[in-house]
């Protein structure tokens, strides 16, 4: 391929809802997304109105702790912790999604003739990131998400800072608020990365259909498709704020009725679980050309292998020559033993492209919010007073 060719835009990994109506409310600019400050400005609308209104009806904190807001560890999970850390993940993980797509084209997979197919690929995964219907559908199914939560949750698993919410609905103030604002806020930022995931799912499915120019020897193993595999690290954000969701739920199981901490490692398995099918599922487009790959590899570099053995055999092991140190040294010893390593790799041509280790980080990052839950173990007044020994 010409290296004079005009690489194509970088895809927005970082769009999807609710970037739109952010940048409706002036919150974004054009090259400025503010990550930051709009990760502060989800801790001000989603947590901090619920701890001023339940610090104004005495629900802040209780004699009784399983019902005081700052002790509820699942909604500090959710509003002041992974709101904001959905929002960073932008930044760490877009880009980085970007620079893969692209490297399809810097890499030279993407041969001249399928160009066009590439960027309207690109194009077409720009258009759908900045889909104003996508955004409103986002929306839409946060509300109908709070009122199927409303439905299907027992009251009795709720603290009592919210209020009533199932039977004669009668929500606190602190209630009403987490219902029509925290809550959808943050299924909508949770529903956006599903729409990212999804495109990048498609995007990948794209470029698994065109014909791209694998190289069954190369020395990533994966025909050169290892760089995809990458992505998973860059996941990672989002398979720690997931693992927050799940923690804080079973903080409050624990800690306030009880449960112990071993039974609910299975839990903590299956979030982990769910992480890593969740972000490698994407991946597993390219799986079939792989295979198709490594076959065409092993018959390729094996019959080059077999070709390469007769000749050296033919000149160096039928006459039974004598074998010198300066015999050793020649140029074609050096050659047919890396010729016989390019063979290699054709030959252990891996059917995925991404590498167990990506997959245990990626897993971890899931697993570390469940690590504190050990020392849940412990009555909560017990830590309280070691506590303040600590500092006294």
């Amino acid at each position: 391929m010409s290296g004079t060719l005009t690489l194509p835009g970088r895809i927005p990994f970082e769009s999807g809802p609710p970037r739109g109506f952010a940048s409706w409310l002036g919150l974004i600019r054009a090259g400025d997304p503010r990550v930051m400050r709009r990760a502060v400005l989800a801790v001000a609308v989603g947590w901090l109105p619920l701890a001023f209104l339940t610090l104004l009806r005495g629900d802040f904190i209780r004699p009784d702790h399983a019902n005081a807001f700052i002790l509820d560890f699942g909604a500090q999970a959710r509003f002041l912790i992974t709101a904001p850390l959905l929002i960073l993940a932008e930044s760490l993980c877009g880009p980085r999604l970007a620079a893969i797509a692209r490297q399809f084209v810097v890499a030279g997979l993407v041969a001249e003739a399928h160009r066009p197919a590439y960027e309207r690929a690109v194009v077409s995964t720009q258009r759908l990131l900045d889909s104003t219907a996508a955004e409103i559908a986002a929306f839409v199914l946060a509300y109908a998400l709070v009122v199927a939560l409303l439905i299907g949750r027992p009251e009795a698993m709720l603290p009592a800072w919210h209020g009533a919410l199932s039977g004669h609905i009668a929500p606190t103030p602190a209630g009403w608020w987490g219902l029509l604002v925290s809550l959808p806020m943050l299924l909508v930022l949770l529903l956006g990365w599903l729409w990212r995931i999804w495109l990048w799912t498609r995007f990948l499915w794209l470029m698994s259909r065109m014909r791209l120019h694998l190289i069954p020897s190369h020395p990533d193993h994966a025909g050169g498709l290892k760089f995809v595999g990458y992505s998973l690290e860059s996941f990672t954000p989002l398979g720690f704020a997931l693992g927050v969701l799940g923690a804080g739920v079973v903080a409050n199981l624990v800690v306030h009725h009880g449960a112990p901490p071993s039974q609910f490692r299975y839990h903590a398995l299956g979030v982990a679980a769910f992480v890593v099918v969740l972000f490698t599922t994407p991946l597993l487009v390219f799986v079939r050309r792989l295979i198709e790959e490594h076959h065409r590899g092993i018959l390729a570099y094996g019959a080059f292998s077999v070709q390469a053995g007769q000749e050296f055999e033919h000149k160096w092991i039928e006459p039974r020559p004598a074998i010198d140190e300066q015999t050793l040294r020649l140029p074609e010893f050096a050659a047919t033993n890396g010729l016989y390593g390019i063979c290699t790799h054709a030959f252990a041509m891996a059917r995925v492209p991404f590498e167990l280790r990506s997959v245990l980080i990626l897993a971890g990052s899931s697993l570390v919010p469940f690590a504190p839950l050990v020392l849940l173990a412990v009555p909560l007044d017990v830590l309280l007073r070691k506590a303040g020994g600590f500092f006294l």
